[in-house]
């Protein structure tokens, strides 16, 4: 490389937080300056844009107007419709919290449906034919339902099931631990009916170690997940009791639990209970193979961080209208979820081989749903430890009046080898403002402490009237915002992260700039 050439790099993003790709990244921008991080090696409280760039996670807001006071937390959330004949639907959120299943209309003010429940048990909702029905995965407690109306016992001597979902007109149920390997099934269109003519029950590989963990709706098949030790998926094909077949279909690989199973486009994803995520489409086409997680880049973290033995207590939801999908986990050493992370599958349907994680600190969620919010709008509702349900994606971009530490690092880079000396003039942040509130950007130069400097966020003055490290260029939509480093140094390698941590402060990255002088080759070290 010709000695000391000034080269200016703006630094676009390849990809999300990345426990496992290693520190230091070795690739050199191309002809015009252009270099694509590929992976961030820190990325807490992010969601991306379109074109990669790391934003601010959204804030929350509080649904009940009091806290439903329960030392386990809020375990459950369901969104409950019921269509009638009126023309009207109706709403009901459903909320299990302590011994109590409440249900609120809107108006954030809940009332009991049902007392008595097991407290810290772990629900799961469906609805079919009108009906709410509710399991747990409690031995003492029996299913339950609610029909708008009428909240009691599930009437036709059900099983004691933890969770049930609907398939091809019928209410398939598992989770039943005297039984553990048994998938039952109800009469056909009849979810009160559990011992008439066409019910029954499939006994899936028993004595195989594992009981039923989850039931998946899958293009016209059941899938049946076993765990947690052995692990394996099958699944079932047909209509009738006549014409059921069963299929071992892939071993070692299975879902934690009913709640760990969530949609991803056309496709569902699970969580393991050895704490990797999977999507069912990879694992159809591969199998166990590790490369094809969708927990590939952050699975040291999952491997390491996590308390597996709490994987039951893990919730998967999505946020359908952003294509993302939160995941309420527990570290190791923790008794309850402590931390989100937060898998943007959008960037798989462009080509990219893994989605885009970040981790999200600022809350401590027992159970995540999907509901429908004011105005249709969908959203994810969480249930916290404290009795509340907080509605996510908020535009406050703080959680419980507190801000939202927004932070991302690159891995070190070294343009092209730590061979060469390279000297940081200048920084630029290519920021679309929010606000006038300044941006923290470090740089970390080899073993060096790292140096830091702030960057506002606010736009300003016309071209001719442009001051370095004061004014900005362009329009207020996106603005690449400079500053020079009197005191930059020179490096083989170099780190840079970037912080802000104000109150109800939203910022929003597309590409980060540095003005570097290459040296030419080092005299270290050399013969």
């Amino acid at each position: 490389m010709p000695q000391n050439k000034t080269i200016f790099i703006t630094h676009q993003f390849g990809g999300g937080w990345a426990t496992d790709f290693g520190p230091t990244f070795y690739g050199s921008p191309d002809q015009g300056g252009q270099f694509k991080i590929p992976y961030l090696t820190s990325g807490k409280n992010l969601i991306y844009e379109f074109d990669g760039g790391p934003r601010k996670a959204p804030g929350t807001t509080v649904l009940n107007a009091s806290s439903l006071g329960s030392t386990t937390g809020v375990m459950g959330v369901f969104d409950y419709w019921k269509q009638g004949t009126s023309g009207s639907p109706s709403q009901r959120r459903i909320v299990h919290a302590g011994e109590n299943i409440y249900q609120d209309a809107g108006s954030g003010t809940f009332s009991s449906l049902f007392s008595g429940m097991t407290e810290g048990a772990i629900p799961q909702y469906s609805t079919f034919k009108d009906l709410m029905i509710t399991g747990n995965d409690s031995t003492a407690d029996v299913p339950k339902s609610w029909d708008g109306s009428t909240a009691q016992n599930l009437a036709g001597t059900p099983p004691r099931f933890s969770f049930s979902i609907s398939h091809r007109g019928r209410q398939w149920a598992a989770g039943n631990y005297s039984a553990p390997s048994r998938l039952y099934y109800s009469v056909a269109d009849d979810p009160e009916d559990w011992a008439g003519a066409g019910s029954g029950s499939i006994d899936i590989d028993v004595g195989d170690g594992d009981m039923i963990t989850g039931l998946l709706s899958w293009k016209s098949q059941l899938i049946i997940f076993k765990g947690p030790n052995k692990l394996s998926i099958h699944r079932l094909d047909g209509s009738t009791p006549s014409d059921f077949v069963r299929t071992p279909w892939i071993t070692g690989i299975s879902a934690a639990w009913q709640n760990s199973i969530f949609p991803m486009g056309d496709d569902f994803g699970f969580i393991s209970p050895r704490g990797t995520i999977h999507s069912l489409k990879a694992t159809s086409n591969y199998g166990d193979y590790n490369q094809t997680y969708l927990s590939y880049p952050i699975n040291t973290f999952c491997r390491e961080d996590l308390n597996h033995n709490r994987s039951r207590y893990w919730w998967a939801a999505t946020d359908s209208l952003h294509g993302y999908t939160l995941i309420t986990v527990t570290r190791s050493g923790q008794t309850s979820n402590d931390r989100v992370l937060m898998l943007d599958w959008r960037f798989m349907a462009q080509g990219e081989q893994w989605p885009r994680w970040s981790l999200w600190d600022f809350g401590s969620f027992a159970s995540m749903a999907q509901a429908i919010d004011t105005n249709n709008r969908p959203r994810i509702f969480a249930g916290a430890y404290d009795g509340y349900v907080y509605k996510m994606d908020q535009t406050s971009r703080t959680h419980n009046n507190t801000s939202i530490n927004y932070n991302w690092a690159t891995p070190f880079l070294s343009y092209g080898g730590e061979y060469y000396l390279k000297v940081i003039n200048a920084l630029s942040i290519g920021i679309a403002p929010k606000n006038g509130n300044p941006v923290t950007v470090g740089w970390t130069r080899d073993d060096n402490a790292q140096q830091t400097t702030t960057i506002s966020q606010t736009s300003g003055a016309a071209l001719d009237a442009f001051v370095l490290d004061t004014d900005v260029l362009g329009g207020s939509s996106f603005v690449p915002r400079f500053t020079e480093l009197e005191t930059g140094g020179e490096f083989r390698a170099i780190q840079y992260e970037i912080t802000e941590n104000a109150l109800d402060s939203d910022v929003e990255i597309h590409n980060l700039g540095a003005s570097l002088t290459f040296s030419g080759y080092s005299t270290e070290n050399s013969l």
